[in-house]
């Protein structure tokens, strides 16, 4: 088998949520390399690619993990997360409320045009299977087909 074309990966720890109720914790693969931008991918990036499943690591065994399945993933605040945002980026503060009558309060961060700078707008044109959602102590990853409605809190 060439290994060659292997990839370098570093891994980063996380706990997922699942539809079930099943809490997982384990390892995420990240490239040290982003396709899309310089720095290292990070998490919401593979989450929010198009492939339907990852691999989580737990204690040595590797899951294959359906992305439709995560109700949301809890990353550790690595201090710095919030530091690397454009200066035209707005915060907005908020309450996510999940179909299954969760809570989670935090910020999202609004990468809109000046002439669409509302929440609403953000909310309507995102994307992404995972909303990203800035906590006290971490950051959330909530799987956007999930969310029953949210709230502004500024």
């Amino acid at each position: 088998m060439n290994t060659d074309l292997r990839i370098e990966k570093d891994r980063r720890l996380v706990s997922l949520h699942m539809l079930g109720g099943e809490q997982l914790q384990g390892e995420m693969f990240v490239q040290r390399v982003a396709r899309r931008h310089t720095g290292q991918e990070e998490v919401p990036e593979v989450l929010n690619a198009p492939e339907p499943f990852f691999p989580l690591v737990r204690a040595g065994d590797t899951l294959l993990v359906a992305k439709h399945q995560v109700r949301e993933v809890e990353l550790a605040d690595n201090g710095d997360a919030e530091a690397g945002m454009a200066p035209a980026v707005r915060a907005a503060a908020v309450e996510v409320t999940l179909r299954d009558g969760t809570i989670r309060t935090g910020r999202v961060y609004l990468e809109m045009p000046a002439d669409r700078p509302r929440l609403l707008d953000f909310l309507n044109r995102y994307a992404q299977r995972f909303l990203t959602l800035y906590c006290a102590g971490g950051i959330r990853l909530i799987n956007r087909e999930l969310i029953e409605r949210v709230r502004t809190m500024d």
